[in-house]
């Protein structure tokens, strides 16, 4: 919420590519190696410089999990293509809103995703006809077309090249 409620009704006019929220918006998920999806949303060139903050530290939020001397590196690669990165919004732009957001660059893309209940959604007292919730919310963080989700690469070299047999 944080980077759609610092943007300006104009900015946020841009950056929001739908108004409402389907039970699952998610683009980069399960089964979806390889996806290409346009850019949308709005620039970070223009934002001004304390909102170009914002979506390098969504990034941060999942690249700062791994090992210290990676994530450096993984977020001096992602804050080089900040002009070539958007992010877009689905959904409300209220504190309790469920929402979509997408950071999108040419080396990362980024999906946080609220989505309707599950089947474990009685815990928390929601059923899934009652619409996507933040307190379902799916993520994933992917290198476009980089070949990376669910993927045994090194498995497919060794059973494809000549040099393995």
């Amino acid at each position: 919420m944080a980077f759609i409620q610092a943007l300006t009704e104009a900015q946020q006019a841009t950056a929001i590519i739908k108004a409402t929220k389907s039970n699952e918006d998610m683009k980069a998920g399960a089964f979806a190696d390889n996806a290409v999806v346009a850019y949308a949303g709005i620039r970070a060139t223009e934002l001004t410089p304390a909102q170009q903050r914002k979506p390098p530290a969504v990034a941060e939020a999942f690249v700062n999990r791994g090992k210290a001397d990676v994530a450096k590196v993984r977020m001096a690669e992602i804050r080089s293509h900040l002009a070539d990165t958007y992010a877009a919004w689905m959904g409300g732009t209220g504190d309790d809103d469920p929402f979509y957001m997408r950071v999108h660059s040419p080396v990362v893309w980024i999906e946080v995703d609220c989505q309707a209940a599950g089947p474990l959604g009685g815990a928390y007292g929601k059923t899934r006809g009652d619409g996507p919730t933040q307190l379902h919310i799916h993520s994933v963080i992917r290198t476009p077309n980089g070949n990376d989700y669910g993927r045994e690469l090194l498995r497919q070299h060794y059973l494809t090249s000549p040099h393995h047999h």
